[in-house]
Formats: C-alpha cells, sequence, structure tokens
C-alpha cells in the first residue's frame, strides 16, 4: 500500500510527458467521460463512480484509459454486486490487482480480516442483514489502491448502497485519499450495526411498557428470548472484526499511510470500541427488561396471595363461630331459635365488612 498524499505530492501537476498518460484538458479529457461499453472494458453488472474535485461527480464506464487518466483531484470506486470470477479478474485487470487478490475475491472468506499486496490492500468486513429472522453476515471485500477504491459485494447491501446515495454529488470527494474513503465506508459500516441497536432498543422500550401494563402476559418470555438472542447473534458479527480494526490502527500499518489516514483509522478503532460498548449495553438492557418481568410477576404474586390470605381469614373466622354453635353442649344463645341465627349471621357479616374495610385501608386489596 502507498499513502496517496505521498504520491501525490510527488507527482505534482499533472503532466501528460511526465506522467504517460493523458492530460485533463482537452480532447484527451474523453477518457474520463462516459463510453459506450467495448470488448477490452469491464463487463456490465458493476458500478464505476468517478469523484472530480474540479469537476463534476458522475457514474463512468471503466476502462484502462479511464484509470490511466486518473489525476490527484479523483477518486475512482469501483462497486461489483456480486463474486463472479471472470468479471472480478478483468475489473482486477484494468485496475492492476494482484492475482491472488482476485482468487481471494472470486471465493471470499467469512472471517473478517486485512490482507495486504504491497501496492495495494483488502479488507474484508461483514454486513449485517436478516434472513428467515436470525442476523447474519454478507461478505464485504473492499481492495485499496493508490486512487481507487474496489468494493466486492452480494446484491442488496444495504449500508454500501445508502453510502453511495450520499457520496453521490458530493463535489469534494475527489479529494479524498483511497485511505481516507475507506475510512467513511467502514463508518457506515458501524453505522449499520448500531442502527441495529438502536431498532433492538426500541422494541424493549416498548416491551418494558406493556410489562408494566400487563405484567401477567407469558408472551414478554419469549420475546425476551427472542431479543437475547438477537442481541448475541449482533455481538458475535461485530466483534468479529476487532482484528480488522485493531490492523488498521496498529503502527506498522499506519506507517504506511499519510498522517491524516492515520488518524482516521485510530479515530475509527475508538469507533469500533464504542459500537461493542453499545452492544454490550443492549444485553444489559435485555437483562434489566427481565428482572422488570420477574418483578411485575413477583408484584402481581403478592397481590394474589394478599387476596387469598383475606379470603381464608374470612372462610375460617365463619368456619369457626360454625363450629363454636355446633359443638354438643346447650347454651341459652342456642335456644333462641331463628332469631339467635340472624344475630349470628348479621354480626359475621357485620365482621366480614370490617375486614374488607381494613384490607382497603392496609391497600392489601
Amino acid at each position: 500500500m502507498s499513502a496517496n498524499s505521498t504520491r501525490r505530492a510527488a507527482r505534482g501537476p499533472e503532466d501528460p510527458q511526465a506522467s504517460g498518460g493523458p492530460h485533463l484538458s482537452g480532447p484527451a479529457s474523453q477518457a474520463l467521460t462516459p463510453a459506450p461499453p467495448r470488448p477490452e472494458d469491464a463487463a456490465p453488472g458493476l458500478r464505476t463512480y468517478l469523484f472530480d474535485a474540479e469537476g463534476e461527480d458522475r457514474e463512468v464506464q471503466l476502462s484502462e484509459a479511464l484509470v490511466r487518466g486518473l489525476c490527484a483531484s479523483q477518486l475512482l470506486w469501483v462497486d461489483v454486486p456480486g463474486h463472479q470470477a471472470g468479471e472480478l479478474e478483468q475489473v482486477a485487470a484494468l485496475l492492476g490487482l494482484d492475482r491472488q487478490a482476485v482468487w481471494q475475491l472470486a471465493d471470499p472468506t467469512p472471517r473478517p480480516q486485512v490482507e495486504s499486496y504491497g501496492e495495494t490492500f483488502r479488507v474484508d468486513v461483514q454486513a449485517v442483514c436478516e434472513q428467515g429472522g436470525r442476523l447474519r453476515g454478507d461478505e464485504l471485500n473492499i481492495v485499496v489502491g493508490s486512487n481507487f477504491l474496489l468494493t466486492v459485494h452480494p446484491e442488496n447491501v444495504g449500508f454500501v448502497e445508502e453510502f453511495a446515495e450520499q457520496q453521490r454529488g458530493n463535489g469534494k470527494v475527489g479529494q479524498l485519499t483511497a485511505e481516507a474513503f475507506l475510512t467513511a465506508l467502514l463508518n457506515w459500516h458501524l453505522n449499520s450495526y448500531l442502527h441495529e441497536v438502536e431498532a433492538l432498543e426500541g422494541r424493549l422500550d416498548g416491551l418494558d411498557e406493556a410489562i408494566l401494563q400487563r405484567p401477567s402476559d407469558q408472551a414478554f418470555l419469549s420475546e425476551l428470548v427472542g431479543h437475547r438472542r438477537r442481541a448475541g447473534e449482533l455481538r458475535r458479527l461485530l466483534t468479529d472484526h476487532r482484528d480488522v480494526y485493531a490492523t488498521l490502527s496498529r503502527p506498522d500499518f499506519k506507517a504506511l499511510a499519510d498522517p491524516e489516514s492515520a488518524r482516521n483509522f485510530d479515530a475509527l478503532e475508538e469507533r469500533f470500541e464504542r459500537a461493542v460498548a453499545a452492544v454490550e449495553g443492549l444485553r444489559e438492557a435485555i437483562l434489566g427488561s427481565f428482572d422488570l418481568y420477574m418483578t411485575s410477576l413477583g408484584q402481581r404474586t403478592n397481590d394474589t396471595m394478599r387476596v387469598l390470605t383475606v379470603a381464608t381469614v374470612l372462610m375460617g373466622m365463619w368456619a369457626l363461630v360454625a363450629g363454636v354453635f355446633g359443638m354438643n353442649f346447650e347454651l341459652p344463645f342456642e335456644k333462641n331459635g331463628p332469631h339467635g341465627f340472624l344475630v349470628v349471621v348479621v354480626a359475621l357479616l357485620l365482621l366480614t365488612l370490617a375486614v374488607f374495610w381494613l384490607a382497603r385501608r392496609r391497600r392489601w386489596l
């Protein structure tokens, strides 16, 4: 890998005789304008964006003349949605990539890593996506050169599309080095994980409110189990990138980059650690929701036990009086007939009302 700023400073102003390539003005500038596909151009399906700080950002046709005509104020991004070996070999030939890099792009490893090829290096990351209700990672392979960046990934990787939409028409992206552009892309990569964290936090907030309103609903436990599993999947996918971000911020790796890119790599590693902390905090939030659910169940059980206690006291009181008057002893009061029975029943009813009043006053019911 070589630093863009060093290469550009050494080149100085563009000179057609010194650079061996076409000058940016005049008829030769047609090399940087969209052109119809030719047999030697890359196959259709890929997207090529030319960011020109001194001109107009636009989508172009990748060709050998385009690559040779790049200058210090331009940055080329080639996006290949797919891992077709033939298409990748054609793109690699136009960009001058190492053949080993082409083989590894056509058959990518699922493990995030950083691989160096001298003048270029490759960064493999996992883009988080959902399939069948479970989180998994889609391979995103990024090759960084002196003034270009190549991305290879499956179709419909959401954050790559969003990143491309934001960068179109920026007007200043061409001033960035390829390493700085990589930093911006990896920031969006981390954002995709943080968006998952925010979405899960929103579901947990709604679940907490529902638990407080309906503590006896047994469906909450299965929801908490699903959220816990999703947080675990998210954490495993994210922490697999620890070596990638640690490698980019290593002193020996940063020595090959310009000072600004080195600072960007350091900031990127710090943001990665904050993202990991956010996922860890999400796990703590899920445990807090589980504690809230168990506390609500305990409170519900306590309320039920208080009602049962009051009912047991009342039933025991009636049973005690009935037992006393059912003993085989003759007392004067027992000879009062129906009048005495009504007096006992009324007395028990008054006592029952007194117990209910006391229970309500003490907030047992």
